[in-house]
């Protein structure tokens, strides 16, 4: 890893975003699980398909990375530091790329604390009804690597769109309004499929999908298609940026 993509790396780890963000999923993930396990019957918790379901809260990590790209990035012009960024690295393509690697990384990191977390807490709470657990099945097992991909994909995504849009809150509300209102809207036409983040829950399904989803190949070649796009799209905006 550059020197520049360690500095990236570091702002995204000390802010306090990350922390707040980190102790939001914790706390939801307490909540969903124990709602879930404490409310289920324990015929229902004894099916590896219903305990895979509980443990894939953590796939809301990939969420969150978006949300942390969009800070990376858009949030340099919203704090004015993007001018001090870019003096120190006047090669932009390089800050690009720089914050491309750092989110993905700090999106997949968080993915892997959130998964691990979601399935140790999730089996304590098994256990304790003394349900046999069956989380570390292959079947629920590759939703964890599946999730950490999801969420260094969507980390990507994030920084590309942020440095489009250039706008911290505005970019999180397009983004939240895309996944909540258009995308459902796009199912009239039958093309939800192809939408970002209908192709990040085929990847983080891991060939369980729903009719509604591609299939883990075509989600995942997809999903990485559109952080290219938006890779691309964001260092040519980021190059044609005038900073003063």
């Amino acid at each position: 890893m550059t020197r520049l993509a360690r500095a990236e790396l570091l702002k995204l780890v000390t802010t306090r975003l990350l922390l707040w963000n980190g102790l939001l999923l914790l706390a939801l993930e307490v909540l969903v699980i124990t709602l879930n396990i404490t409310q289920d019957s324990t015929l229902a918790l004894a099916s590896p398909s219903r305990q895979r379901e509980i443990a894939s809260i953590a796939a809301v990590s990939a969420l969150v990375s978006l949300i942390l790209g969009i800070v990376s990035s858009a949030g340099e012009y919203g704090h004015g530091t993007i001018a001090h960024t870019l003096l120190v690295a006047p090669v932009r393509p390089r800050v690009a790329a720089a914050k491309l690697t750092a989110s993905a990384l700090a999106g997949a990191a968080l993915a892997l604390a959130a998964g691990a977390f979601a399935w140790g807490y999730a089996a304590l709470l098994l256990s304790a009804r003394s349900v046999p657990v069956h989380l570390g099945s292959g079947e629920t097992l590759r939703v964890l690597p599946a999730t950490v991909l999801a969420a260094a994909i969507t980390g990507a995504i994030g920084v590309g769109f942020g440095l489009l849009v250039r706008r911290q809150t505005g970019a999180i509300v397009i983004a939240f309004v895309w996944l909540l209102v258009v995308e459902p809207l796009l199912a009239l036409a039958g093309i939800q499929e192809y939408a970002p983040g209908h192709t990040i829950a085929s990847v983080v399904e891991a060939g369980t999908q729903s009719a509604d989803l591609l299939g883990f190949g075509a989600g995942l070649l997809l999903a990485l298609g559109y952080a290219a796009a938006f890779a691309v799209a964001g260092a040519v905006a980021l190059a044609r940026t005038d900073v003063s």
